[in-house]
């Protein structure tokens, strides 16, 4: 038979509840345990030097047990110096600066010191005499005076380590809420590389789509969002890096309001022909090149009334003066705008007639020394001799000549003024003349009339471009073609009032789009007082027409309140000027050859050409069959325009009056493209 066991039912609620000592009990245990570690865990660094102090007691009553106990706490007290004492050297050591504001600052590595040093000689002590022994024994207290000792150090550098955010949180989260955000100017861009500055913060800004024309063109809605005056907020290009990233300034205060004063002509620098005129706004020198290793840098200068102009001559003309370069200037407006330098130049005239006189002496100085320099010989940096030199080299063997004409319209406007303008700064750099035209701003009507206008304008701006305040947006684009900048858009007072004068824009060696200011001459009679003028060499000075060797005579006749006329040779074309020169003079005959463009009845062939073609002709093309050359053509039309014999058509494209209104020829209209 199956054997059948009886088994006793408990009650339902005995049947759930576990037995003292079995498994339930000790899952509650376990699970206290692993509570009480993780909150152990949690504050770990706030309760470190509790924990020490603890572990300290029990490693001291542990090592008292073996007799040779003490040895093992001597061994570890030893090794625990032994690793601070390493720990502390490797700063001194180590030279990447990411690495090294991981390390121990010096007040660190002390407190680390003294904890193991006297901790172990703690534990030591203990564990050769018996352990902590509670009761009488002076351990418990030494231990506790460790552990409160050092962990008031610990607590205190806990403190000043969770300092308080940096100052640049507020802007930074601005940014990032007001800018950076979906529906923000700059959707997705942020800053790096932030530095704090006297005059607010700036930061490199990565675009995260777009390049670093998107930011600039976005200033305004970017000092909107940061709820900022427009002129606060400055961003360039990042020079060198990444066509995403640019330049961002925030200003609490503008840092070129205050502006800086001239130091004096030792600005320029005569190994790289570099002048730092002004600082940009974050302090770095912007620079205006008088030269360089190809010749002279033509210049172009605009800025409306009160915009800064004339005292930035002012600075130009004393380091001129004082370095030894030959300052030539026409001030139209009677030499009201720059008063000082009247008689502290080589040759000044206060009429637009006599800055057009002055541009006809231009040409022919540069022709002069054109045929000298494709003759002379000179010593190249290999030591070798060579006949010819194509570049221009300041004082060997003749002064750079610097051209300033202000109010530079009123002299375009003269007959025959823009093409010998165009002529002079298309060949003068390799002579040695700078020229450098200032205007109230970069219209076409100010560079004169015709094609030629354009052309002007294009060549002086491939040199240093200076754009003060102007009065046109229009114009911004014209006057710097390619930047992201709005010079009409400039202040004409700072917030306190105080004129803006000299802040503007530069184009130079530097090639930064960003605001400067030029340095302002407090007094500008010092240096036009001082010194010695520069004049021209003697060979310059003997084919100019007598309106340069009377010039001295004429300004003390003005000073006497008369008004002195012009001589009649005062528009000398560049072959009358060759009738100056000595025959005798192998030099002075080749310059005459060079010069003799115009050979006697060349007005007369062309108008001929011109009457008998019966339609508009290229230049080119009259070149060819009157078998002169291109310049000496170019220059005949021009007379021919002045006496109303010639029509410029289109550009390049010419006609007798009688027959502008006939088609050319397309080979000529090709040809003139």
């Amino acid at each position: 038979m199956p054997k059948t066991i009886t088994v006793e039912k408990l009650p339902a609620d005995e049947q759930t509840r576990p037995a003292a000592g079995t498994r339930g009990s000790s899952r509650k245990s376990n699970k206290a345990a692993r509570r009480a570690l993780r909150v152990a865990y949690r504050t770990r660094r706030g309760m470190a030097p509790l924990y020490a102090t603890a572990l300290q007691a029990a490693a001291g009553s542990a090592l008292s047990m073996p007799d040779d106990g003490w040895k093992t706490a001597l061994a570890a007290t030893a090794a625990g110096a032994v690793t601070t004492v390493a720990w502390g050297r490797w700063d001194a050591r180590l030279g990447k600066k990411r690495l090294r504001k991981r390390l121990p600052r010096r007040a660190d590595f002390l407190a680390a010191a003294s904890a193991v040093t006297t901790g172990g000689g703690l534990v030591t002590a203990m564990a050769a005499t018996g352990g902590l022994q509670p009761g009488d024994s002076a351990y418990p207290a030494l231990v506790i005076a460790w552990g409160l000792g050092h962990g008031i150090y610990w607590w205190r550098r806990g403190k000043k380590t969770a300092a308080p955010a940096p100052a640049l949180s507020q802007q930074l989260q601005d940014w990032q809420d007001n800018v950076a955000c979906t529906d923000g100017p700059l959707p997705g861009s942020r800053l790096v590389d932030v530095v704090t500055t006297d005059y607010g913060w700036t930061a490199v800004l990565v675009l995260k789509n777009g390049t670093w024309r998107k930011a600039v063109t976005a200033t305004g809605d970017i000092a909107g969002a940061l709820d900022l005056p427009e002129e606060m907020v400055q961003i360039e290009k990042a020079a060198g890096q990444s066509a995403r990233r640019a330049i961002i300034a925030v200003f609490n205060r503008n840092p070129l309001q205050d502006g800086t004063t001239h130091p004096g002509p030792q600005i320029l620098n005569k190994t790289t022909g570099q002048a730092e005129v002004g600082i940009f706004y974050d302090g770095k020198p912007a620079r205006y090149a008088f030269w360089k290793p190809s010749g002279p840098v033509h210049s172009v200068v605009y800025g409306a009334t009160d915009g800064g102009k004339s005292r930035f001559l002012d600075m130009l003309l004393g380091t001129e003066r004082h370095n030894g370069i030959v300052s030539w200037v026409c001030d139209p407006q009677g030499g009201q705008s720059l008063p000082r330098w009247r008689e502290a130049v080589d040759w000044y005239e206060d009429t637009a007639q006599g800055g057009l006189a002055m541009l006809y002496d231009v040409r022919n100085v540069m022709y002069e020394r054109s045929a000298r320099y494709s003759l002379m010989e000179w010593t190249d940096h290999k030591g070798r001799v060579l006949r010819g030199r194509d570049h221009f080299v300041v004082d060997d063997p003749d002064p750079l000549i610097s051209v300033t004409i202000d109010e530079a319209h009123r002299v375009l406007a003269l007959p025959g003024a823009v093409a010998l303008v165009l002529e002079i700064v298309l060949m003068a750099r390799k002579c040695g003349i700078k020229l450098r035209l200032v205007f109230q701003g970069p219209k076409a009507n100010m560079f004169g009339a015709g094609p030629e206008s354009t052309d002007i304008r294009e060549q002086l701006q491939s040199g240093n471009t200076v754009m003060f305040r102007t009065a046109s947006a229009l114009t911004d684009s014209i006057g710097l073609p390619g930047w992201e900048v709005n010079p009409s858009q400039l202040p004409m007072y700072w917030p306190d009032g105080t004129s803006t004068a000299g802040l503007g824009f530069i184009k130079g060696p530097d090639n930064r789009q960003a605001q400067f200011r030029a340095h302002f001459d407090r007094d500008p009679a010092h240096w036009a007082t001082t010194g010695e003028t520069p004049t021209v060499e003697k060979s310059a000075g003997n084919v100019c027409s007598k309106a340069y060797s009377e010039r001295l005579d004429r300004l003390a006749a003005r000073l006497r309140g008369e008004t002195p006329v012009l001589p009649d040779d005062a528009f000398t074309t560049a072959a009358d000027a060759t009738q100056l020169v000595p025959s005798s003079d192998p030099i002075a005959q080749a310059a005459a050859a060079i010069e003799a463009e115009a050979p006697a009845g060349t007005d007369e062939r062309v108008a001929a050409f011109l009457a008998e073609r019966g339609r508009p002709v290229g230049r080119v093309t009259i070149a060819q069959e009157t078998g002169l050359t291109i310049s000496a053509v170019k220059n005949a039309l021009t007379r021919l325009k002045n006496k109303g014999l010639a029509v410029a058509v289109d550009r390049g494209i010419w006609a007798h009056p009688d027959h502008a209104e006939a088609p050319a020829e397309p080979t000529d209209i090709a040809e003139a493209a």
